[in-house]
C-alpha cells in the first residue's frame, strides 16, 4: 500500500484529514511531534532529514507557519523559500505525487464564481507567497517528472477551527448566554465548506492519478456571513441578536466570491 506523507498533521485541516483517512496509509509529520520519526518543522531544514530518508513518493503539504496573519511579509521572505527548497529536495529523492494546500485569496479581488483557469492577482502577502509557490511547482514539473495538484481552499469550518473566527466566536457568545453578538456588516458572500469535505478532497487528489493541476476546494454554494450566523443561531435555539456593522468589512477581499466546483466534481 502506498504511504501518503502528511506534512502539517496537527493543524486544523491536518487533524480533519487524519479523521477522514480511513484505510489509507498515512505517515503524519508535524512540528508539534517530539518523536524524530514524526517531527517536521518547515522552518528548520535539519528536521527534514527523517522525511527525506524515507524517500516519500506521495506527499500532502499543509505546513505553513504564521496564519492567520495574512499581511505579514514573512510569508514571502521566510515560508516561500522554505517550501521551494523542500519541494526541490522531495523531487530529488523520488517524489511521484504532490498535493499542496493553496488559498482562494490567490484570485485577489475578483467577484462572483471563480474558476481555476482565471488569472490570479493576490493582494496579501500570504496569497502572493502561495501563488508564487504554485508557479514554481509548475515550472519545476517541466524538469522533474512528478504529478502535482494544487487545492485552492475557500472557507473551511468545523472542529478545531481558529477560536477567533466567526462561527466559534458566535457559538461562544451563545454558550455564555450573551444577548448580542457584534460583527461586520454581514453582507459579504463567501464559500464555506466543512473541514471534513476539504480533507476528503485532499485525500482524493493524493490518490487519483487522473487529478492534475489546480482545483477549487469549496462548496460552490454562496452564502452571506449574516445568513451563516443566523443559521447557527437558529440551530442553537438561541435568542441572541446580531449587532451588524460594529466591525469594518475587510478591504483585501471582494464583497462576493465563491468556488466554481465543476472541475473537482468531474473527479467524484
Amino acid at each position: 500500500m502506498t504511504t501518503i506523507h502528511l506534512l502539517g498533521s496537527e493543524g486544523f485541516i491536518g487533524r480533519a484529514l487524519k479523521r477522514e483517512s480511513g484505510s489509507l496509509s498515512l505517515h503524519c509529520w508535524s512540528h508539534r511531534q517530539a518523536d524524530p520519526e514524526h517531527h517536521f518543522d518547515l522552518l528548520d531544514p535539519t528536521s527534514w532529514q527523517a522525511l527525506l530518508n524515507r524517500r516519500p513518493t506521495h506527499v500532502i503539504l499543509l505546513s505553513w507557519p504564521g496564519l492567520p496573519n495574512y499581511q505579514e511579509p514573512f510569508h514571502v521572505t521566510r515560508n516561500l523559500p522554505a517550501c521551494i527548497e523542500l519541494v526541490e529536495q522531495l523531487a530529488a529523492t523520488g517524489l511521484q505525487r504532490l498535493v499542496v494546500a493553496g488559498t482562494c485569496y490567490e484570485y485577489g479581488l475578483q467577484h462572483g464564481p471563480l474558476k481555476e483557469n482565471q488569472f490570479t492577482d493576490p493582494v496579501n502577502c500570504y496569497a502572493i507567497a502561495k501563488d508564487s509557490l504554485r508557479r514554481f511547482i509548475a515550472s519545476l514539473n517541466t524538469k522533474q517528472a512528478f504529478q502535482w495538484c494544487w487545492a485552492r481552499i475557500f472557507y473551511p469550518f468545523g472542529d478545531g477551527q481558529d477560536p477567533n473566527s466567526l462561527l466559534p466566536s458566535l457559538q461562544r457568545a451563545i454558550d455564555q448566554g450573551d444577548t448580542e453578538f457584534a460583527m461586520s456588516s454581514g453582507r459579504q458572500i463567501r464559500d464555506f465548506i466543512p473541514v471534513e469535505q476539504v480533507a476528503q478532497i485532499l485525500l482524493q487528489l493524493s490518490t487519483d492519478s487522473l487529478a492534475q493541476g489546480v482545483y477549487n476546494c469549496g462548496s460552490g454554494l454562496p452564502v452571506s456571513l449574516r445568513e451563516l450566523a443566523e443559521e447557527r443561531i437558529a440551530n442553537s435555539l438561541s435568542s441572541i441578536t446580531l449587532k451588524l456593522g460594529v466591525y469594518p468589512d475587510r478591504q483585501d477581499e471582494p464583497l462576493a466570491f465563491w468556488a466554481d466546483t465543476s472541475k473537482i466534481n468531474k473527479l467524484r
